[in-house]
């Protein structure tokens, strides 16, 4: 088939080269200047497999009506005119609902655990650099309540596959040193050590060069989409920016990212993936920087040494379209480096921000659409680097008709479209 997908994040990215390696002739538009330069360009580096708790979870609902008058919680949910936003948030709060949650982390398990394995294949296969790291990631807590209900969700995981061993205090600082000068009134943490690390921006490039060079993927940027055109039943044009029209595609593979549902709102369909606005801080790392990832359950953030640079990442808020680096945002950030690795020098530090495209019961959307030449692969959240190359292999078996390796339950669109 000849294949047109839309963007070139990971989603993208890996997509192309899941569908290229089988024979397709794919062609990937991107709005920006290369590879990677969105949602996929600065994120917190975790390969985090074994995460499969969604943010909408019992143990988050009564927190929201806390953090929604903190500019520095954690997870910043208001009240919006929006009406995207206004089902999103209560869809949101239906799925913290125990049967739910523990239903979608059962889902987020099983493609966690997928993709580890799709990963293992297509770096054995391309060899691409990443700085990739196999050390797992080391989940800390100075909160009792909150490290027993993760202990919970551990034992719950384990009897699906998971794998994640908790340690106390000092069980923490032998597995990471860097965590010996830390400031917090740390407890003990959960090591999992199915998970990884590895730089998203490097991946993604390399593997666009890689799909390019040895399956003939062809990528068209600085091509930015304008609208989805449907006739007949089914995708018969796309319009860019530029006044272009782009046709004679078999098929197309929307992974736009958190533009995805505003192209399908073209076509008719209402999907609740809605932007959450990520940030991410980068410095120098040293000797006193971590070399095992770790997570500060109770801030919600990530700490992944890439290489020589030292990437800190979290905070989820909610502000429609808007990218900008909010400081209010980045200081919670720097003040998790300076609790957690006091002696960590923060100097030439460059900040980020991103729209990650999120659903609220946490699990992303691959596959078919109601229009037969039109398929999806967006809605990861915060997990996309984590679940894109189980995505991608999932996405291109449906393509392609053939049976997945794991149930897509849980998975399709059908769970929450309406078509108007």
């Amino acid at each position: 088939m000849k294949i047109c997908v839309i963007g070139a994040g990971v989603l993208g990215v890996t997509s192309a080269y899941a569908l290229a390696r089988r024979g397709h002739e794919v062609t990937v538009i991107e709005r920006t200047a290369e590879p990677a330069r969105e949602c996929s360009y600065a994120n917190g580096g975790q390969l985090s497999y074994s995460h499969a708790e969604p943010w909408a979870n019992p143990g988050v609902f009564p927190k929201l009506f806390k953090w929604m008058w903190q500019d520095d919680a954690p997870l910043v949910l208001r009240f919006s005119t929006d009406p995207h936003m206004m089902r999103w948030g209560l869809l949101f709060l239906l799925n913290c609902l125990p049967s739910r949650a523990r239903h979608h982390s059962e889902v987020m398990l099983r493609l966690g655990l997928y993709s580890r394995q799709k990963m293992a294949e297509l770096v054995d296969e391309t060899k691409v650099e990443f700085h990739h790291l196999a050390k797992g990631i080391l989940h800390v807590f100075a909160d009792q309540k909150a490290y027993d209900h993760a202990r919970r969700q551990a034992d719950f995981q384990q009897t699906l596959g998971g794998q994640e061993v908790a340690l106390d205090r000092a069980g923490c600082f032998a597995l990471e040193p860097a965590l010996t000068d830390t400031t917090m009134q740390l407890i003990g943490g959960l090591h999992s050590p199915l998970d990884e690390s590895g730089d998203i921006h490097f991946f993604t490039r390399n593997l666009a060069d890689y799909s390019a060079q040895h399956h003939g993927v062809t990528f068209r940027f600085n091509t930015a989409l304008r609208r989805i055109h449907q006739a007949h039943g089914q995708i018969s044009h796309l319009e860019l920016a530029s006044g272009e029209y782009l046709s004679g595609f078999d098929a197309y593979v929307l992974a736009a990212g958190a533009y995805t549902p505003v192209y399908l709102r073209q076509l008719g369909m209402h999907v609740p993936i809605y932007p959450m606005k990520g940030y991410s801080i980068s410095f120098n790392a040293t000797d006193a920087c971590p070399e095992v990832s770790v997570t500060d359950d109770g801030a919600k953030q990530v700490y992944t040494r890439l290489g020589g640079r030292m990437r800190v990442a979290g905070t989820a808020e909610f502000a429609r379209y808007d990218s900008s680096v909010r400081k209010v945002r980045i200081d919670p950030l720097i003040a998790g480096v300076k609790k957690l690795f006091p002696n960590a020098p923060i100097e030439e530090l460059a900040e980020w921000a991103c729209l990650r495209p999120s659903t609220p019961d946490g699990p992303p959307t691959v596959g078919k659409t109601p229009l037969p030449n039109l398929y999806i692969n967006s809605g990861h959240g915060t997990l996309g680097w984590t679940q894109a190359a189980g995505s991608a292999r999932l996405l291109a078996d449906v393509m392609d008709g053939t049976p997945t390796e794991i149930p897509l339950t849980g998975l399709t669109l059908e769970r929450n479209l309406i078509r108007l």
